[in-house]
């Protein structure tokens, strides 16, 4: 009997890393009934998809993405997909955003820290990760007339969608309200941006062309979707895994109080440990075998970048948190073609994180009487994060 027949959604949501070390080392290629992919594990398994859009699709049917958003970036290939990016991507340079550590995400940071700095304890994902990554995509989209709490609500509503391949109706009832309700809120908006362009994302979005063309109405509605999933979910997360990384870890948490140069690669080496984005999801073009596995043409895969990154074909002693390790780049933001374009974005947010806390809260430690809770395997993330400091 094939392992993909006994896994549960639970069991995934619970910890998939013990269940992506069994498929890897007996079934690399496996199809997992209970979320209906083909779940692929193994490290250079998982770049040949990513790498091979002619074979695995980014283009699916039925996709949770263009089911949930409309088509979109993520779920489109080939020349729509390639229109869409670079439409979208010059706003993401470093030219465009260099300053955004500086000048936008130090600043919130700060604030959201003077609310509970001399208290000696908070809840960091609540308190700090969520209202940062919040209000710095609204700020980067030009949505500051969108309450905290909406954006938020969105986001969950709408990754409730994007998550939902079991094709749960009441989940997908959910994100379709969702989606319709950012629709309408942001149509004058966007109208208006179309008169008076600005400097944010959005204005980007509506009036950027490349070779004669723009973006439609519906393109910019279904994109900005998912920047508001990918900016809040991603960056919320990778904040919370990499501060719960390096505060579980106190020896190197030390080394990286003493020299601050360790932070990138500390942050880098979480983002590999816990990723934060579990799946890239494709579908085969053709019939085509990988890794002794017979998948027929339209079988649904899903690249399992969570699992690349543990896999000890590629990684030294991969279930270790080491600020040290040098063994390459992770696959935490994919690669290929639909390597994240907000990576820099969350990574500068993730920097000024790290930066804000470890200068003025000394002694940040976790809390021990707290324990954190971490679940998801398509979005992974911890429930809580409780802190303490002197």
């Amino acid at each position: 009997m094939s392992v993909g027949s006994e896994i549960g959604v639970a069991q995934l949501e619970a910890d998939p890393y013990p269940i992506y070390e069994q498929l890897r080392a007996e079934e690399p290629v496996c199809f997992v009934e209970s979320v209906g992919l083909w779940l692929v594990t193994r490290w250079n398994d998982v770049q040949y998809v990513d790498k091979a859009p002619e074979l695995f699709s980014g283009e699916t049917e039925p996709s949770t993405l263009n089911r949930t958003f409309g088509k979109n970036l993520l779920g489109s290939e080939g020349a729509y997909h390639d229109r869409i990016r670079k439409i979208i991507y010059p706003w993401f340079r470093v030219g465009a955003i260099g300053d955004y550590p500086d000048n936008v995400i130090t600043p919130i940071a700060n604030e959201l820290v003077d609310a509970f700095a001399d208290r000696g304890e908070a809840e960091l994902v609540s308190e700090f990760a969520e209202p940062l990554s919040a209000r710095v995509l609204k700020q980067a989209l030009g949505l500051g007339f969108v309450e905290e709490e909406t954006l938020r609500r969105w986001f969950v509503e709408l990754a409730t969608g994007a998550a939902n391949f079991e094709g749960d109706p009441e989940k997908q009832r959910i994100a379709d309200a969702a989606s319709a309700e950012v629709n309408v809120t942001l149509a004058p908006v966007i109208e208006q941006l179309q008169r008076k362009p600005d400097d944010t994302l959005l204005s980007s979005m509506v009036n950027t062309e490349v070779e004669g063309e723009r973006l439609t109405l519906e393109e910019v509605q279904s994109n900005l979707k998912v920047m508001i999933v990918g900016g809040l979910q991603a960056t919320t997360d990778l904040i919370a895994l990499s501060l719960w990384a390096i505060l579980s870890h106190p020896d190197q948490l030390a080394e990286v109080r003493a020299d601050p140069k360790l932070i990138d690669p500390a942050i880098e080496e979480a983002a590999r440990w816990h990723s934060p984005v579990g799946t890239s999801t494709r579908q085969t073009t053709r019939d085509t075998e990988l890794a002794g596995v017979k998948l027929e043409q339209g079988s649904l895969v899903a690249a399992v970048l969570a699992s690349a990154n543990r896999d000890d074909r590629n990684w030294t002693d991969p279930d270790t948190y080491d600020v040290h390790r040098r063994e390459g780049g992770h696959l935490a933001f994919a690669t290929g073609p639909h390597l994240c374009i907000g990576a820099r974005l969350a990574r500068y947010e993730t920097r000024a994180a790290w930066r804000v806390l470890l200068d003025r809260l000394p002694g940040l430690r976790l809390d021990p009487e707290r324990p954190i809770e971490l679940s998801g395997w398509e979005f992974r993330s911890p429930h809580h994060l409780h802190i303490q400091w002197n």
